[in-house]
């Protein structure tokens, strides 16, 4: 573990204090920033972009869009997602530019069954690719319920041209214990990518509106 635990629920009840975060007319979403030092970005010193699914359910889970196939599409239903789309359905958004760009803003996992991929490249792929968003496969089982069920509370970590990642870990109406823990799963995921935990300069955590708060490494 990078951290002990007892340190980020300690900074995690920071953050979440009144005196850093005053109430807002909103659930805020609670961050993770990790912060990189003697590395070179442009030699991909730290490249990160890894799915971790999040072990305790944020109230503001990830909103989903999926284009299942026929057999996948009443299993895809009970999953809710925040929109499901036949593969006809997707076909008609050719050309329906606004649409699409509504649908790129507004989701943030997009799972493609594989007869579909090659169209929701075309078509949401512009869209998608200047907001750093990806077309997922769903699998080829006919029950994509838990699978779709899932991908509402993961997450991803990713870099840029910038030493540092910004990582959404929740809510701030959960227990700082339990936003403790999915900060701990981002953080695993990253020192099993990154080549030694020294190369950290620092932790951070915060609401949206709130200042971020230095998490004790040590």
């Amino acid at each position: 573990m990078i951290v002990p635990k007892d340190n980020l629920i300690e900074g995690l009840k920071e953050a979440l204090s009144e005196k850093n975060n005053p109430k807002r007319k909103f659930t805020q979403s609670v961050d993770l920033i990790v912060t990189f030092k003697d590395v070179d970005m442009k030699k991909g010193d730290v490249k990160l972009r890894e799915m971790v699914v999040l072990p305790k359910i944020p109230s503001k889970v990830k909103k989903v869009l999926v284009v299942p196939s026929f057999e996948q599409l009443e299993s895809a239903k009970k999953a809710e997602p925040n929109v499901i789309l036949t593969k006809e359905e997707l076909q008609k958004l050719m050309g329906q530019k606004r649409i699409i760009k509504k649908y790129a803003r507004q989701n943030d996992w997009f799972l493609i069954s594989s007869e579909s991929m090659a169209l929701a490249g075309r078509i949401l792929g512009p869209a998608l690719g200047p907001r750093g968003k990806f077309p997922t496969p769903l699998p080829s089982a006919a029950d994509v319920t838990e699978y779709i069920t899932r991908f509402k509370r993961t997450t991803i970590v990713k870099t840029k041209d910038q030493p540092h990642t910004q990582v959404f870990i929740g809510t701030e109406d959960q227990k700082p214990e339990d936003l403790a823990e999915n900060a701990n799963a981002v953080l695993t995921a990253i020192e099993g990518k990154i080549r030694s935990p020294s190369i950290i300069r620092a932790i951070y955590v915060k609401t949206t509106m709130g200042k971020p708060v230095e998490i004790k490494l040590k």
